[in-house]
């Protein structure tokens, strides 16, 4: 019997060689199917961070489902039901349409059938878990974060042009090329109150300014940076709360 397995992470740290990593996946979907005769024809896989992506915005998951409608699988292989999703709906509606397709949803660590309405039942349950446990992290990972930003401090995110985020800081660095900038920004919108953002840009790209990216300016970008003159002037905010922010001011 032919049989695809499915493996993904949806958190940083599970992108290694921890319990949940993909390598830790591929090798036990491999075992299983050699112990229990099944043909391993793939290993479908989303490396990237996807807790928070619906299941079509995978593009693993999504191949997945696409080659199913072959119909020459009959088995698809994971090693927990929240390694294919932790919202209780999103998993019975995967379930179901896996079934759809002619396959049945194996999962190593919560083996069961649907045939069983027992088994049905307590499926059912590990998925409303899954999500659960999701709730209680997503809710933990919110206070710490609210907790921090009260302090001015880093809470999480992609950091603004002008300063850099590094794992484990308790607030941003500075970025002393990139902050020169966003002064200029500020310099020039002081100089020309009523110049488009347009012009703006055109002046940064001739002056030899770059992006976060090291690409050209264009006019959003400018305006993001213009939209956020508090937070370059040493108020932080996140998510409701307005504190006195510890990271160096640049304008």
């Amino acid at each position: 019997m032919r049989a695809v397995g499915y493996v993904r992470v949806s958190t940083e740290n599970q992108n290694g060689c921890d319990s949940f990593g993909l390598e830790t996946q591929r090798d036990a979907i491999t075992k299983y199917c050699i112990a229990n005769g099944l043909e391993l024809i793939r290993v479908y896989e989303d490396p990237a961070f996807s807790g928070s992506l619906q299941p079509l915005e995978r593009p693993g998951l999504h191949a997945l489902l696409e080659a199913l409608k072959a119909g020459d699988v009959k088995e698809v292989i994971v090693t927990r039901m929240d390694r294919l999703a932790r919202d209780t709906m999103l998993s019975l509606w995967l379930m179901k349409e896996i079934k759809k397709l002619g396959a049945e949803l194996v999962s190593i660590a919560e083996p069961g059938r649907w045939e069983d309405p027992t088994q049905k039942l307590l499926l059912t349950m590990v998925a409303a878990f899954a999500e659960f446990e999701k709730s209680l992290i997503t809710s933990r990972l919110s206070s710490g974060r609210k907790t921090k930003a009260r302090q001015g401090g880093y809470a999480g995110g992609k950091a603004p042009i002008g300063y850099k985020a590094e794992r484990g800081d308790k607030a941003l660095t500075l970025d002393e090329e990139k902050a020169s900038t966003v002064k200029r920004v500020f310099e020039l919108r002081d100089m020309m109150p009523e110049a488009s953002l347009q012009k703006i840009a055109g002046i940064l790209n001739i002056e030899g300014h770059t992006t976060k990216e090291g690409k050209p300016f264009y006019p959003m970008q400018v305006k993001r940076i213009l939209d956020r003159k508090a937070f370059y002037g040493g108020i932080y905010r996140y998510s409701g709360v307005e504190a006195e922010g510890q990271h160096q001011n640049i304008i």
